[in-house]
């Protein structure tokens, strides 16, 4: 699966067009990044979903293609990525003395000998 998105406006609203092959996805890309002065100030795009839209061509402040699988896996990487780093992390924290320190909180003292008041 394919998504071109589109950003438009002045305060950016993107809309998403999402294409089953590579092939589709790519056609419409394609159309949709050779458009001419002279045929018109807007052009269409519709997805394999039904979806079309029309933009004003002076209004459009970005576009992309992206391939959700591809997509996927950068999150899995990028998540992964995160796991390693607070590994890293907690490691450090318990190998440094003024953390280790701070983690046990401080010393509770009992009012009365023992632990359950009855000296023992």
């Amino acid at each position: 699966m394919h998504v071109i998105s589109i950003a438009f406006g002045t305060a950016p609203a993107i809309w998403q067009f999402v294409f089953k092959t590579e092939d589709a996805a790519q056609t419409a890309w394609t159309n949709f990044n050779n458009f001419s002065p002279e045929s018109g100030c807007y052009i269409n795009i519709t997805d394999d979903f039904g979806q079309t839209g029309t933009f004003d061509v002076d209004k459009i402040t970005g576009r992309m293609l992206e391939n959700l699988d591809m997509s996927q896996q950068a999150h899995v990487e990028r998540s992964l990525r995160q796991q390693r780093m607070q590994a890293k992390f907690q490691k450090a924290a318990e190998s440094d003395p003024e953390i280790r320190a701070a983690m046990r909180g401080p010393a509770v003292l009992s009012p009365m000998p023992g632990f359950n008041g009855r000296g023992n």
